[in-house]
This record gives structure tokens, sequence and C-alpha cells, in this order.
């Protein structure tokens, strides 16, 4: 026998006596429970589980608190942390996301509709995946983007709010339309938003539409500002400046928010609310993934846990904004001041947010050349 054949030999002999090895045991393999099998790389009982990966949501000043009190249970779920980047209003956060565009900080963005349709419209946002993103179904109509890009998660409403007892004290009615804002017998008691505000370009068509314009002509409402200009004490940009105004006594009527009215009226105020006949409208927030984010997947999935039925049940009392989802449920007590249920949201005047961002620019302009002047 050569030495060739010998070493085959040896080697099929020791593969044989290794199968019989592997093969023997105390119990048949049959009876044998089947080893757990280790999760995939990526998951932990049964969700992802992004290790401890930081999600960058650019948000209001004042709504960091909240928003992280919110996302307890998101962080939990998915082994991350959110990062809040408070970046003032939203013009300024906008204006951040711009300048970033080649390489954001954010992963999430919260806007208001408007200024959101202006970042879309700069290629600032991703579309949503709905493979993650599956709750769009429970929202109301108006809060889901027809081009694909992110829903509304909450939203207040803007109206006519005042101080009862100072009208009281000058024997004034209360007024009824955004209008009657300018009327001389008001001079130096109201506050209005600014036209680079969410609110001024919106209240601005709602008072060319009730004289006789549109959003393409509004020359009526624009002229009535300007011959009244000295009668408004402040046109705000802040939510701060409209609560300083009314805490000195500076403003005793304004078109604002209604999330404002609890704050003002624990502060003394004999605060009340007037649905304008133009209309009262919505500020709705929006959550936008950002383009070329570091966490995109991370993102897509905060999306969807703000509109998901569960985390829209707290969005009332934690943010103490009104939730978009027709699931949701809401203390009686918030029902009191908040947009709640299908009848609330549909009276509530809607806006052509497109249009308007492409008119604003101009608006903007007209408004500080001839409004917002001495």
């Amino acid at each position: 026998m050569t030495l060739k054949k010998m070493l085959a030999m040896l080697l099929a002999l020791t593969m044989v006596f290794a199968m019989a090895a592997c093969g023997s045991s105390e119990k048949p393999a049959a009876t044998e429970a089947p080893a757990a099998e280790a999760p995939a790389e990526g998951e932990a009982d049964g969700a992802l589980d992004f290790g401890g990966a930081e999600l960058v949501v650019a948000t209001w000043g004042w709504a960091e608190a909240g928003l992280k009190t919110l996302a307890a249970d998101f962080e939990s779920q998915y082994n991350c942390t959110i990062v809040v980047d408070p970046t003032s209003g939203n013009g300024d956060r906008l204006n951040k996301l711009m300048a970033e565009k080649a390489d954001p900080t954010a992963d999430v963005a919260l806007l208001t509709k408007s200024f959101a349709e202006t970042g879309i419209q700069n290629d600032l946002f991703e579309q949503l995946d709905t493979n993650i993103v599956t709750s769009l179904g429970e929202l109301y109509d108006f809060c889901v983007d027809e081009k694909g890009y992110g829903p509304c998660y909450s939203l207040c409403r803007y109206g006519i709010m005042y101080n009862a007892d100072a009208l009281e004290q000058l024997n004034l009615p209360a007024p009824t339309s955004y209008q009657d804002l300018f009327d001389d017998q008001y001079a130096g008691m109201v506050a209005l938003p600014d036209m680079t505000s969410t609110a001024g370009p919106y209240m601005l068509v709602a008072m060319a539409e009730a004289m006789g314009g549109s959003q393409e002509d509004v020359s009526a409402a624009m002229a009535l500002m300007q011959e009244k200009k000295d009668n408004i004490n402040l046109w705000y940009t802040a939510s701060s400046d409209v609560v300083n105004a009314f805490t000195t006594g500076e403003a005793n009527i304004t078109v604002f928010m209604d999330i404002n009215m609890p704050g003002l009226i624990s502060s003394g105020l004999n605060m009340k609310w007037v649905d304008a006949s133009e209309g009262s409208f919505a500020a709705p927030a929006t959550v936008e993934v950002v383009k070329n984010c570091k966490n995109p997947e991370l993102a897509q999935l905060f999306v969807e846990y703000l509109i998901c039925n569960d985390t829209q049940n707290k969005i009332a009392e934690v943010l103490n904004e009104a939730p978009v989802n027709k699931n949701a449920t809401m203390a009686d007590e918030l029902k009191t001041y908040l947009a709640f249920g299908e009848e609330s949201m549909s009276a509530l005047k809607e806006f052509d947010d497109a249009y308007i961002t492409t008119a604003k620019g101009e608006w903007i302009d007209t408004f500080q050349r001839t409004v917002a002047v001495q």
C-alpha cells in the first residue's frame, strides 16, 4: 500500500469517529429542547435596538420639557436618547436647517405647517416610509401631507382673546371680527401677529376673503392695516411678547393661540375667547424627517410614535396642544379651550400653505415698508 492510500484511509477513519462522537448524547436528539435562537443584530426583546443612538429633534424652546416627557417611552423602546435642539421660533429653526442642509445636526424638525411647506420647497425633508409610519390613516385629513412628507402631530387654534375686565372698565363691547381690532375704539389696546409669524399671513388672508378679496388679492386687508396701523400697540413675533404685554397691561386684545388661555387666566386676568366671524384658524405642528440626517430609520420611527394613538392620548396633557389622531382621547377640562373632535376640527379655517409660502415674501416686504413702520 502506498503512503498516499494509507493517509486517505486514516483520514476517512478519523471522520467516522468524529461523526459518531458528535451524534452521541445522554438523551435522544428528538427529545432535546431546541437551543434558543440568538436575537439578530440590532434587535432586543422583539424591538429594534439602536444602541444608545442620539436622535436630535429641533423644536421650540418652550416645548423642550414636554417633548422629553412625551418621548420617554420611545427612548426605552428603541434604546436611544432624544436630544432636543430648542432653536427658538419657526423662522430661526428653518434658517438653521437651510444653513446645515449638506450636513444637518437635526434628525427631526418640528415646525408649523406653513414653515414646513417652505422646507419642503427647499428640499430639506425626506418623504415618509409608510412601511414604518403606519398610523397616517388615523389622522384628520388635513394633517396628512398629500406629497408624502411629515404629518401634523398636534395643533392649536388662533382666535380673538381679550381681557374682559379692561374692556368693561372702558365700557367697550367685545370685538367679533379681525377687522374690528383695527377700530379706533380699541386703539392702543391690541397686539397682532407680525407678517413674519405663523399667524400673520393666515389673518391677512382671512380678512381679505371677508372683505371680498382672496389669497391672490389681499389688497383690501393690507390697506386696512396700513390705514389703521397706529391703532395697533404691538406687532408680535413671539408668544412671550404677547404674554408680557397682557401681564403689564400694554395689550388687552389679541389674535392668539388657545393654548395660552390657561396661563393668562392663572395670572389673574379675566380672559375671554371669541371665534372671529372670519373664522378661527389652526396652526398645526408637523413632524419632519430631515434629509441627509444621521439616523433616518430612527427618525421615521419617531414620526410614527408621535402620531400613534397611544402617544396622541398624552398630547393634550403633556404638550397642552390638541391631538390630531381621530381616535385620541382628552380630559374634559382640557376640552374647554382646546379643539377636540370632528366638529371642532372641521370648523377650523384652512389655508393653501403652498400658495402662501410663495406669496409670503412679497407680503412681508409690503408689511414691513408700510405697516410695521412708525
